[in-house]
């Protein structure tokens, strides 16, 4: 089975980024431009969260907002 794509978007200076999942291997793979990360998928909802907390923490300390 091929990686299926979740989501996908552009970010500034024309590099995409997606999110793919592959059912078979329960494999999560995020492409920003060139680069790639594999990770499982319990891996991933952990990054998740991360990267959410690290979103709430620069908008409480910066003056972003949206984007």
């Amino acid at each position: 089975m091929a990686n299926q794509i979740i989501s996908q978007t552009q970010l500034a200076g024309d590099a995409s980024c997606k999110v793919l999942y592959n059912k078979v291997n329960d494999k999560v793979e995020l492409e920003i431009g060139g680069t790639s990360i594999r990770l499982e998928a319990s891996q991933f909802f952990v990054m998740h969260e991360m990267l959410r907390k690290a979103v709430a923490r620069l908008v409480m300390q910066t003056d972003l907002t949206k984007v």
